[in-house]
């Protein structure tokens, strides 16, 4: 009776090991997707649920990423693709981040899709992402 106890307690303790590992690297995960340099970014979000930050230097940009933010409407928010060390492999160049209602249609990505083919986008160099506005900071 005692082993199994014993038994019972040490496979207890490695499934909380295993799901506090496991929280732990999500919890890292978010946050290298969201990565940021400013004091001012979006949380932007795709339809696929992937995360990452925008950090527009235009202030009009920037008012219709907190408005957005308010309403929860969702709109095409892309720029020039460039590399950068997220989890993702690539940001929007902040001069260039832009927010459209209607988009060309071989402009349209999701993240995952970006980072995936990021030299296609290079080469390309513009994007959109159908996204929702999940948190601002300033």
């Amino acid at each position: 009776m005692k082993k199994l106890h014993v038994t019972v307690v040490v496979a207890l303790i490695v499934v909380v090991i295993i799901f506090g590992a496991a929280s732990w690297m999500s919890y890292v995960d978010i946050l290298n997707s969201v990565k940021h340099e400013t004091t001012r970014w979006a949380v932007i979000m795709d339809v696929n649920g992937d995360r990452m930050s925008v950090e527009p230097t235009d202030e009009d940009v920037w008012l219709q990423l907190v408005q957005l933010n308010q309403n929860g409407s969702r709109m095409w928010v892309g720029g020039t693709v460039e590399r950068y060390d997220n989890k993702w492999g690539f940001h929007f160049q902040p001069d260039t981040i832009t927010i459209a209602q209607f988009t060309a249609e071989g402009l349209q990505a999701t993240i995952r899709d970006i980072s995936a083919n990021i030299d296609y986008w290079l080469n390309l160099r513009w994007a959109y992402v159908g996204s929702k506005i999940t948190e601002v900071h300033s």
